[in-house]
């Protein structure tokens, strides 16, 4: 099945992997992905939510004092139980 999800880029891999401990321990259900090519030329991480959690994500990052660089939409495969 194919889903929309929102991926936000981070300048260096620090950054991705604290976003992404960030957002698990908020209950925010998110992925570390390859960063697409769309984001453009990033560190090799990006963090991947569905598409409903955008605006929760972000509120998480900035509540975390974590800065990401772009965010785009996607669509993906939805793996089971990250889709909405």
């Amino acid at each position: 099945m194919m889903a929309r999800f929102t991926v936000f880029g981070f300048e260096t891999t620090h950054d991705a992997l604290a976003a992404e401990r960030a957002l698990l321990e908020a209950a925010v259900p998110v992925v570390a992905v390859p960063t697409p090519k769309t984001l453009g030329a990033l560190c090799g991480i990006a963090i991947r939510a569905p598409l409903a959690d955008a605006e929760r994500v972000e509120r998480a990052l900035v509540a975390a004092g974590i800065r990401w660089t772009r965010r785009v939409e996607i669509e993906d495969r939805a793996p089971h139980g990250l889709s909405r």
